[in-house]
């Protein structure tokens, strides 16, 4: 007996066959494309975002018994909205969540309603996604609003063509800054202010109920079998701490991909904690999970490999080059704020900036010091809840600096905490194949389920050089 994740990607759709101790049995993946537009559009095309979801099954089908695959669960990028017409068929492009066209439009709106309103209504302290994207719409394209049957996002279409109806959790529809936390469900007010009936927006469903069962003709084209149970699309970032089992109050799930994105599940709903943060139920009743981005991370990383001439490297050889290098990285410092060259969030560091270098600093030591801010970057945000008395039990590390012999050290020294590495690299999937477990034995309790087959992992506790990283540390937040 096994269980299908998916996780509809932006670069790939990804698919994991898992069976029930955990263990996966077969994968497949087929990539995607984006398409950039004049004034900094970004755009997919949610047909190709099918095909590519039907290759992905279909490679999985091939590596074992169909019969076998019990339930489907979808992960989803977020945020990322697509309009459509009669019988669903989509109308334009898919409007993705990169796409610039729509900050202009989040910053007036800020401006216009103020934090408190959008707390209040959203439980989020910014603007953002495809709420700018609609009032962007509304100004520039109101036809196709007035027009459009149906206002949805990735997750939910394909979720609709898979199993006939469109359906998403409060963890989607949050993203897509539409969910009222306080309401569970869409926002009234906030649905007046966009000229939007509710009744066009995708069923709202949570994680542990199907959303419906496959569809013949789509097992016929994927080798599935038809009738099995298909989840409601939930975010990604909330799909993968099912799969890390990020399910206690406490626990903080850092994912290291290019922009370091930290989840923290907290035990009651609270006002946003951090600048730019978005609040909503976790797919575990009870918790709740406040998301913000470090906007930097592994973007800072490939940069100064790329200027320095080293992006070549990769794996043990990048460890080799950090572990060259002594934990302070004899006096360089720097500061890794270039994804914006204004506000950063909770400062207003015009960028990034080195500082203390010499003629005895390297290039190898150039990347320790990256490295290290990041570290320190992530202890700053982490200080935004210790100061606001939440609980930081536990910080759980995914991504590529799971996988260094290097990093999860500095990590661990910076935050004198200890990191909890995880050894699986695709955890939203694997969180959606959980959820797909969870779909076929409703009696058994999810969070359970996600503890009880979470990846294998690896402890790093704080060491020696903790002493060292805290005057780092403290240099790095004296700057700001």
């Amino acid at each position: 007996m096994t269980f299908l994740g998916l996780d509809l990607g932006t670069t790939n759709v990804k698919a994991l066959a898992v069976d029930a101790r955990g263990a996966i049995v077969a994968q497949g993946s087929s990539p995607v494309t984006r398409t950039t537009t004049p004034g900094g559009g970004v755009e997919q095309d949610v047909d190709q975002i099918w095909s590519a979801t039907r290759e992905a099954i279909r490679q999985v089908t091939t590596q074992v018994s169909a019969e076998e695959i019990r339930s489907i669960g979808i992960s989803s990028q977020g945020g990322a909205l697509q309009l459509l017409g009669t019988r669903d068929r989509p109308q334009g492009p898919v409007i993705s969540w990169l796409d610039g066209r729509g900050h202009p439009f989040d910053r007036e709106f800020e401006q216009r309603m103020g934090v408190d309103w959008l707390v209040a209504h959203t439980g989020h302290n910014l603007s953002s996604m495809a709420l700018g994207q609609l009032l962007r719409l509304q100004k520039e394209s109101p036809e196709k609003l007035d027009d459009a049957e149906g206002v949805g996002f990735v997750g939910d279409v394909i979720v609709g063509r898979l199993c006939g109806r469109r359906a998403h959790d409060p963890t989607s529809l949050s993203i897509g800054m539409l969910h009222n936390p306080r309401l569970g469900d869409a926002d009234p007010d906030l649905l007046k202010q966009l000229k939007i009936d509710d009744k066009i927006l995708p069923d709202l469903t949570p994680a542990t109920k199907p959303a419906g069962q496959l569809l013949g003709e789509v097992a016929e084209q994927t080798g599935l079998a038809a009738g099995i149970p298909v989840s409601a699309a939930i975010h990604d970032q909330y799909a993968a701490s099912v799969g890390a089992g990020t399910v206690a109050e406490g626990d903080v799930l850092v994912g290291t991909g290019t922009a370091w994105v930290l989840l923290a599940t907290m035990g009651r709903l609270a006002p946003p904690i951090a600048p730019r943060t978005f609040v909503c139920p976790h797919p575990f009743e009870g918790l709740y999970g406040q998301l913000l981005s470090m906007s930097n991370g592994g973007s800072a990383v490939q940069w100064l490999l790329e200027v320095t001439g080293q992006s070549a490297l990769r794996g043990e050889e990048l460890d080799d080059r950090l572990a060259s290098v002594s934990p302070g990285a004899d006096g360089l410092r720097c500061w890794p704020l270039l994804k914006e060259a204004g506000r950063i969030a909770g400062s207003m560091t015009p960028g990034g900036r080195f500082a203390g270098i010499t003629l005895g600093h390297s290039a190898s030591h150039l990347l320790r010091a990256v490295v290290e801010g990041l570290a320190c970057e992530l202890m700053r945000h982490l200080d935004w809840f210790t100061a606001a008395g939440s609980p930081m039990n536990r910080l759980v590390v995914s991504g590529p600096a799971a996988a260094s012999s290097v990093v999860p050290q500095i990590l661990a020294d910076v935050t004198s905490r200890p990191v909890t590495c995880l050894s699986q690299p695709e955890m939203s999937a694997f969180g959606a194949a959980t959820i797909a477990r969870g779909l076929v034995e409703p009696d058994a309790d999810l969070r359970e389920l996600a503890s009880a087959v979470a990846p294998a992992h690896r402890t790093v506790t704080p060491g020696a050089n903790a002493d060292v990283y805290r005057r780092v540390f403290t240099e790095y937040l004296a700057a700001l």
